[in-house]
């Protein structure tokens, strides 16, 4: 019985250290990348695009007013809930001013088409919400006559992935003429 067991042994040894190339089986995708299934929001963010699309542009009202204005594209299903929803949420939709001393936001933000009320998962009230394609302005006051760089912020937080975006921009003054820049579209580590 001895000499059995040990027989059994060397054989499981030499069996296990053999110079014989194994057979590779077929693997599949989720086997070689060793993630589980990815969601589409967070492929967006891993891309670095995200799941929206904000243009920024200018209007010259007067020599010492202008309107900024952003475009808000949203894919079917989004939303970013607007400032003047009636419930307290902390990701509203929001442009300011960085530290300027050539220019100000005044007056309330503009919002067209209007925010729809909307029934969320975590609120038993409808919520002010845009849902499609808005346009967000808001009026800009020029305290400077020399040329100006001056910088900015829009914040908001997209919904239902319930990510914060900050996306910087400058306004730009150089011979008298205006306009805005879109720097940088950051989705910060909160």
């Amino acid at each position: 019985m001895r000499y059995a067991i040990f027989l059994l042994g060397l054989i499981i040894l030499l069996g296990c250290t053999s110079d014989h190339p194994t057979q590779d089986s077929q693997k599949n995708k989720s086997s070689v990348r060793n993630t589980p299934y990815e969601f589409t929001f967070l492929n967006a963010l891993k891309k670095d695009t995200p799941p929206f699309d904000l243009a920024l542009s200018l209007d010259q009202i007067s020599a010492t007013f202008v309107t900024l204005t952003a475009t808000l594209v949203l894919d079917s299903g989004d939303y970013v809930v607007s400032p003047y929803t009636s419930q307290d949420f902390l990701g509203v939709f929001d442009m300011s001013i960085l530290d300027s001393t050539d220019l100000h936001f005044v007056g309330e933000l503009i919002e067209f088409p209007p925010p729809s009320a909307i029934r969320v998962p975590f609120d038993d009230l409808p919520v002010l919400s845009y849902k499609s394609s808005t346009r967000i302005s808001r009026s800009v006051e020029i305290l400077s006559n020399s040329d100006f760089e001056s910088y900015g912020e829009i914040f908001f937080v997209h919904e239902p992935s319930c990510f914060p975006y900050v996306i910087s921009f400058s306004i730009i003054r150089k011979s008298g003429i205006f306009s805005v820049t879109k720097l940088s579209t950051v989705n910060p580590n909160c």
